[in-house]
């Protein structure tokens, strides 16, 4: 079980986190910006934007995922059913959420 100043340290961390990544996500609308059809550039070059602009979007996509599960986490902490495992109903452990403040499953579950 976790202690009031484990949670609030998570609290803490979770929070910095998500700030982090909203900023991340705010300052990366350019690199998924579609490519021009009209922009100048060799066939190679093009489909290389093209891949890099995928991979962009890919990124986008992950930090997008872990914003909503590190808000998700917030709202469990609030909610006073935070750091319990999803399935078995175990404790998580500190370690883990530590690592990951946005783990729902205990280690053993988990894997």
């Amino acid at each position: 079980m976790l202690s009031i100043d484990d949670i609030i340290q998570l609290e803490q961390q979770a929070t910095q986190e998500l700030e982090l990544l909203q900023a991340d996500v705010a300052s990366s609308g350019d690199e998924v910006a579609a490519i021009s059809p009209d922009k100048a550039i060799g066939r190679l070059s093009r489909l290389d934007a093209m891949q890099m602009q995928q991979v962009a979007k890919a990124a986008q996509r992950r930090r997008q995922d872990r914003i909503t599960a590190l808000q998700n986490a917030l709202d469990r902490i609030d909610a006073g059913r935070y750091g319990q495992c999803e399935l078995c109903q175990n404790w998580i452990g500190l370690d883990r959420l530590q690592a990951q403040p946005e783990a729902t499953r205990c280690s053993d579950c988990a894997g």
